[in-house]
């Protein structure tokens, strides 16, 4: 009897390319993505100064001469050649003539306040024209500033639901990918718009559409007057640096009308003292000083007055206290999750509250941050500003949060915890929320069901405390079903 000896196993393609750290992405070494960024930022600058500079016309132009040198190859065989050296005169000439324009034109850009993410909008522009002559043909288009991805970006991107409906050439490549990080990380997609003709030293009005793309800031870097040249083939361009801002909110969703839970806890010094640690400064009136009294109650300008320490006495009040934590972790989710978790958030903020309710949000970045919104407090655009602002992270923190979270417990009637990570730490708090019989209601963002942790194996004590799900694909359905938190 014969014994075939095994065959020794053919090395896996991973010996040659490692894992790649995500789950459900090809691997990739990650130098080859950073040369091939590097690649694609010179094609898109490249793109970007055709697409810019050159007309339709100009654009044919220039196909045309492509097509003529290609099959003005061989002289003896054809004279496409002529052609192609016709038209690149052509585009010289015309490139020559832009460099004479030189306008006297003042540009202004007026932006509103904030946008919001995906709500179509406008702004205007004002053109004055100083010179003696009137202009017209004209076309204005602003700028705002590029941000290049970087690699990890890039990689996590291929996990999107619109880079899996591609090809498999253009999934592997990632250029329409890249495409598609410049266009958000710019944050909104600007066209050019033409501008009617401007008489000699007048001024004129110019609106211009925009559609946020993206929540955090827009910053406005430029604006660009062009002309074609008398043949129509080549813009001359004269740009204005005019830096801007402009905020845009976060998408927000309507929210049914809630049943917050009221418990009343008493609070010192009223709701001027909510967000703050220590006594307020401000007071309903004096009284005679009493043994004990902090030094720091000291009315001075009355007890100048009057030659006796008095001191300022506090307006007492009770009213409800609701806190909204965000769990920055991001885990293993895509980046899209960590959106709709703030469009969430935006959307409880914006909801309608009791009036004598305030409402504390609390996230962690490097430290952790409170900012509390109610009657006489912040309001919610300025919350909403601060939310615009906020990026995910890749330390799990939730510890230091829940450490700051214990600290004031007693004085809240409920809390609200959205995140797209569900671990046993994350279950075992809420838990403790539910032992010391405060109201608390945990959303997760998934569109699975599936936690991000195996939790079969829970730490003692800690069952029954299961979030609910809300699917970034049915945001407003799922919203639609929360009735009370608690």
């Amino acid at each position: 009897m014969h014994v075939l000896a095994a065959r020794p196993p053919v090395p896996s393609l991973l010996v040659y390319f490692p894992r790649c750290p995500y789950p459900g992405r090809p691997p990739m070494r990650h130098w080859f993505v950073r040369r091939l960024l590097r690649l694609f930022r010179v094609v898109s600058r490249v793109s970007l100064w055709f697409e810019t500079r050159f007309t339709v016309t100009g654009g044919l132009v220039i196909g045309g001469t492509i097509a003529a040198a290609v099959f003005g190859v061989d002289p003896r065989q054809t004279l496409a050649y002529l052609l192609a050296a016709v038209l690149v005169s052509v585009i010289a000439i015309a490139m020559g003539l832009s460099l004479f324009w030189r306008p006297q034109l003042e540009l202004k850009r007026e932006l509103p306040d904030t946008v919001t993410v995906d709500s179509p909008t406008s702004y205007t522009v004002l053109i004055r024209n100083h010179s003696t002559r009137s202009e017209y043909n004209l076309v204005i288009s602003d700028e705002l500033r590029t941000i290049y991805p970087s690699a990890d970006t890039f990689q996590r991107a291929a996990t999107n639901a619109r880079d899996r409906s591609l090809n498999w050439f253009d999934r592997r490549v990632g250029f329409p990918r890249w495409l598609d990080l410049l266009r958000t990380g710019r944050g909104a997609h600007l066209k050019p718009i033409p501008v009617p003709m401007i008489p000699a030293h007048a001024m004129i009005e110019v609106t211009i559409p925009l559609t946020p793309l993206r929540r955090g800031k827009l910053i406005f870097t430029s604006l660009e007057i062009k002309r074609p040249d008398p043949m129509g083939i080549f813009f001359a361009k004269h740009r204005v640096k005019a830096y801007g801002e402009l905020v845009s909110l976060p998408k927000r969703y309507p929210v049914p009308p809630l049943q917050w839970i009221s418990q009343r806890h008493f609070h010192r010094g009223g709701v001027a003292l909510a967000a703050t640690v220590g006594d307020s400064e401000e007071f309903i009136g004096v009284r005679d000083y009493r043994p004990g009294d902090p030094l720091r109650h000291i009315h001075w300008r009355s007890f100048a007055k009057r030659g006796a320490p008095v001191v300022k006495e506090h307006q007492d009040e009770f009213f409800d206290r609701h806190a909204l934590v965000i769990d920055t972790f991001l885990g293993h989710s895509p980046p899209a999750h960590f959106e709709a978790t703030i469009a969430v958030a935006a959307s409880f903020i914006q909801c309608t509250r009791p009036h004598d309710s305030i409402l504390d949000l609390v996230f962690i970045e490097q430290k952790v941050w409170q900012i509390t919104t109610g009657r006489g407090l912040s309001n919610n655009r300025r919350v909403l500003t601060y939310l615009a602002e906020l990026q995910y992270s890749h330390t799990d923190n939730f510890d230091h949060l829940a450490a700051y979270l214990r600290r004031y417990l007693d004085q809240l009637a409920s809390i609200i915890m959205v995140g797209t990570t569900w671990d046993t730490t994350r279950q075992v708090f809420v838990k403790e929320l539910h032992h010391r019989r405060l109201r608390c209601r945990a959303l997760q963002i998934s569109e699975s069901d599936v936690r991000t942790t195996d939790l079969s194996r829970t730490a003692p004590g800690a069952s029954g405390a299961e979030p609910q799900t809300i699917r970034p694909s049915m945001i407003e359905h799922d919203i639609a079903h929360l009735a009370t938190l608690g």
